[in-house]
């Protein structure tokens, strides 16, 4: 039976633990359990698996028929379960804490495996008393539990079948990210602040791509990392993985508030190689960026007011109705998804930036022009621009 904790108690409870929890293992045929995951978010609720060796002594030390007993202990485990004690909500602590899982939590998997749910605030209790469960109290950032596999009923004395330590962490939280934005072929360094980002291991992500080079401070408040290549897309949620769940920047305190989003941007920016070339001449230009696989270039002749993906030399910015560029990077051949390569030919009649009809007799000019990669190269309709521009780099046509 479960008793109802109060905060005071439960931080000093644990906070014994904390010493406690460094003693020796009891000296008894007790055998080492594996826990997955070994730690888990505070206020519980998650289910954990125990693993124990087959030994000759004990080949199946969760015998068949039976349900274990399984108990938390902030102290090491004792040799026969613990009656679940009652802990004051004020005044010293001067017996050992015990949380003990309800037997409907607790599943007999294998005779060396067994599952069983971490306590919660919401556990079920039979006389309608519910436990603030396996909780952080006060300042604490991490706190270390006994988990204690006995063989029969608590109530009564039984064999310590197994041990084990578990780690109690806080849920993360996500405060900012800097920057919030950041370029299609990745390598931003990002840094994410917030809390529980201590506890290992850790992953993230924006937008369903991984971060790499993940590097946490210290203290667990913030860590660094590196973008991989995405499509351009606004209002993509970072998300952070940790033993004690995943937070999203989208509900970055875990909420369901939306009004508190932190959303990332992949711009859609490209790196062009050369970006110069001179009049009248014919070029092969290597583009990188992401997002290309998912494109469809016109197949043999380019037709650039297709509804597929082109590469257009536009002065100044695009707009699909009235300024479409003065030539088209033609030919195109997607290496993969970060890399194509296209073919500029400036001796050719120039597009008209209004309809991309040939210029008869108009080779592309001297000047600054961008190279811009639309994914519908449609003509549009005056500001409601039905194409999607997903990146432009800087190229000069000039005499060198």
């Amino acid at each position: 039976m479960l008793r109802r904790f109060g905060r005071a108690a439960l931080a000093s409870a644990v906070t014994t633990g904390l010493v406690l929890a460094g003693a020796a293992a009891p000296a008894n045929a007790a055998l080492t359990m594996t826990l997955n995951p070994g730690a888990g978010p505070s206020g519980g609720g998650n289910t954990v698996i125990g693993t124990v060796p087959s030994t000759t002594a004990s080949p199946s030390p969760f015998a068949a028929g039976t349900t274990p007993t399984v108990q938390f202990q902030y102290a090491a485990c004792a040799t026969s379960a613990r009656p679940v004690t009652q802990i004051a909500a004020t005044g010293a602590v001067t017996t050992a804490g015990v949380l003990t899982v309800d037997p409907r939590d607790v599943t007999r998997i294998t005779g060396t495996k067994i599952a069983f749910k971490v306590p919660s605030a919401e556990y079920p209790v039979g006389n309608g008393i519910n436990t603030t469960g396996l909780t952080l109290a006060g300042t604490q950032t991490t706190a270390k539990w006994f988990v204690c596999v006995y063989d029969g009923d608590p109530s009564g004395p039984n064999t310590l079948l197994a041990t084990g330590i578990y780690t109690v962490v806080p849920r993360p939280a996500i405060t900012s990210i800097a920057p919030d934005t950041g370029p299609s072929a990745g390598g931003q360094t990002v840094t994410v602040n917030g809390t529980g980002f201590a506890a290992t291991p850790i992953t993230a992500a924006i937008g369903g791509v991984p971060l790499t080079n993940i590097k946490v401070s210290a203290n667990g408040t913030s860590f660094t990392a590196v973008t991989g290549p995405r499509g351009g897309a606004s209002g993509l949620a970072l998300t952070v993985t940790t033993p004690a769940g995943t937070v999203s920047s989208l509900d970055p305190n875990n909420d369901g508030n939306g009004g508190d989003a932190i959303p990332y941007t992949y711009t859609n920016g490209i790196a062009i190689a050369p970006n110069t070339a001179t009049p009248g001449s014919t070029v092969t230009v290597d583009v990188t960026g992401a997002g290309f696989s998912q494109l469809t270039f016109d197949t043999g002749a380019d037709v650039p007011t297709s509804g597929h993906a082109h590469l257009f030399l536009v002065e100044g910015a695009y707009q699909a109705s009235t300024n479409r560029g003065v030539a088209e990077c033609g030919k195109v051949a997607v290496i993969g998804d970060t890399e194509l390569v296209c073919t500029l030919d400036l001796s050719a009649d120039r597009l008209s930036p209004a309809t991309s009809a040939p210029v008869s007799g108009q080779p592309v000019p001297e000047g600054a022009y961008i190279l811009t990669l639309v994914a519908d190269g449609a003509p549009g309709s005056g500001a409601a621009n039905p194409t999607i521009i997903s990146s432009s780099s800087v190229f000069v046509v000039a005499a060198y």
